[in-house]
């Protein structure tokens, strides 16, 4: 489901792109289309573009603007058998990682290994499309944050599982495959933001200004149950990063991809932050009235794992809603910093 949504996404995206340019409907798929490929392939995609002009015929043309569409999402591999070989080691590692999370956490089996499944085809889509991944410091510093992330956030959940398997206990499945394809979103958009000739500098600022904020979220915060759909901290720090950026570059775009970035990178460290303090500071104390009455017939085995399960819960909730409400205010705050800008 998560493919099929990011695929109605990725068409959308071509129509309304398409919309904005001439020719008739087949022909602006096309060409938009084109533009999607790699640098090195666009020649070929104007090669395809003329070749649809000498087509006739409605459903001819039709059809060969679909065959561009799929050529565009998953165009020649540059190594097909390194392409391959990753796809085979990533479902051996994935088929690995769910026998062990079977036999140690359980609970978390359904997580293990939609979580594979989904790294394992975005590892396999990066060796098709890509020669060689950017090596850049401020790539290499956005991409060590973002695998620091994600593996926090792993470790944190897997540690709870191990010591209170009821709080992970997920019947229906659906919190497991949520977090899973969260967690592999952030992983996506952390590790695909090559920024921009100019931008390095705005990029690094996005990762300083994460780990600031999921320090002071760490320290000011109390370590209860999410209480608010987004983090404050993490707001002030994307609204700052972004209208610093705007203000100093007047440029709308690279203060919109330091906001975005600056959420992303925090929202996984705080994440796994929120589960630790809440392991080892939340008390074993029902204090709400409504929790004192639906305790009793939860079935959880203690306490602590009633109150981590309503933890977690919570904290996944935030996880996908920051995304969207961080895109909002950074959407908002990027069109009026570059005002600013003197």
């Amino acid at each position: 489901m998560i493919l099929l949504m990011l695929a109605a996404v990725a068409a959308a995206a071509l129509l309304v792109s398409a919309h904005r340019r001439g020719g008739d409907l087949p022909e602006r798929i096309a060409v938009a289309a084109t533009h999607r490929l790699p640098p090195d392939r666009r020649t070929w995609g104007h090669a395809l573009v003329a070749e649809l002009a000498a087509i006739s015929g409605r459903g001819q043309r039709w059809r060969f603007a679909a065959a561009v569409l799929r050529i565009a999402a998953f165009p020649p591999a540059h190594r097909p058998a390194t392409a391959r070989a990753t796809a085979v080691v990533a479902a051996v590692l994935t088929l690995a990682a769910t026998l062990a999370a079977v036999r140690v956490v359980p609970t978390l089996s359904v997580f293990v290994a939609t979580l594979g499944l989904l790294t394992s085809g975005y590892a396999t889509v990066v060796a098709w499309r890509r020669q060689q991944l950017p090596t850049g410091r401020a790539q290499l510093v956005v991409a060590a944050t973002t695998v620091a992330g994600v593996l926090a956030a792993v470790g944190a959940v897997v540690a709870i599982a191990a010591i209170h398997p009821t709080a992970t206990r997920d019947q229906t499945h659906v919190f497991s495959v949520v977090l899973a394809a969260a967690l592999c979103g952030y992983l996506i958009a952390g590790l695909s933001s090559a920024p921009a000739s100019g931008a390095a500098h705005a990029t690094v600022l996005a990762a300083v200004a994460a780990s600031l904020a999921v320090g002071a979220s760490t320290v000011l915060l109390p370590a209860q149950a999410v209480s608010a759909p987004i983090s404050p901290i993490i707001a002030a720090a994307t609204l700052a990063t972004t209208l610093g950026v705007g203000a100093a570059t007047g440029n709308r775009a690279a203060a919109t991809r330091t906001g975005l970035l600056t959420a992303v990178l925090s929202t996984p460290i705080h994440f796994a932050a929120g589960l630790i303090m809440a392991r080892y500071s939340h008390p074993a104390v029902l204090t709400n009235p409504y929790d004192i009455a639906a305790y009793p017939h939860s079935g959880y085995p203690d306490v602590a794992s009633y109150l981590l399960s309503d933890t977690i819960a919570g904290n996944i909730v935030s996880l996908v809603i920051t995304p969207v409400a961080m895109s909002a205010i950074v959407v908002v705050t990027a069109a009026v910093a570059p005002r600013l800008h003197s």
